[in-house]
């Protein structure tokens, strides 16, 4: 599936670039011209690296607004859906389906789980208790003092959980929550 995907974003791609080469040189011979939203269409489609490319090289459409704005915001909004769709963890599992009027109590997933640590003592006994325990690191976060973890076959979430609450440095190990992009928001009123 991604090959198939690939190969059809190099083809977009190529295609878009081309078909603004096209009427560059069109515009220049006085000849019919591709309309622009056939061209700003090619960009939506997947072909806005073309798209873009094409503006560069052939120097063409660079000072109309719908183009020197849309198609790099066409782009940018196509990385982050790549970045937004490519952001899950290796295991999937069937979620209940939900009753009408019914509300879940918050789900967790139920092999991984998160664990913040200490700075100052570091994460070299999270690491050595890792390696003892056989858990598989899912994620090793950058911007906080924390990992997510997988349990080893054959324990369980609780116990695997109880060990690691007890390792040097630990400050706390929570359930990896699962959060629906279609549950309600329900905001916080701060009361000063």
């Amino acid at each position: 599936m991604r090959l198939l995907i690939a190969c059809y974003l190099v083809a977009i791609n190529v295609v878009t670039f081309v078909m603004y080469g096209i009427d560059k040189w069109k515009a220049k011979h006085n000849k019919w011209r591709i309309p622009e939203a056939t061209l700003l269409g090619l960009a939506v489609v997947g072909g806005s690296v073309g798209a873009w490319l094409g503006m560069k090289v052939w120097h063409h459409k660079t000072m109309h607004k719908k183009f020197k704005y849309g198609i790099p915001f066409i782009l940018m909004a196509q990385i982050v859906i790549v970045l937004l769709t490519s952001c899950r963890s290796k295991q999937t599992m069937e979620l209940p389906v939900p009753i009408l009027g019914h509300q879940y109590e918050q789900e967790h997933s139920p092999n991984v789980f998160l664990v913040m640590y200490d700075a100052e003592v570091g994460k070299e006994p999270l690491l050595k208790a890792i390696k003892a325990y056989k858990c598989e690191v899912i994620y090793d976060y950058s911007i906080i003092n924390g990992m997510a973890l997988k349990k080893p076959e054959g324990k369980s979430l609780e116990e695997t959980m109880r060990y690691f609450k007890g390792v040097k440095g630990v400050l706390t190990v929570e359930y990896d929550h699962i959060t629906r992009l279609t549950d309600p928001v329900k905001p916080r009123l701060e009361i000063k």
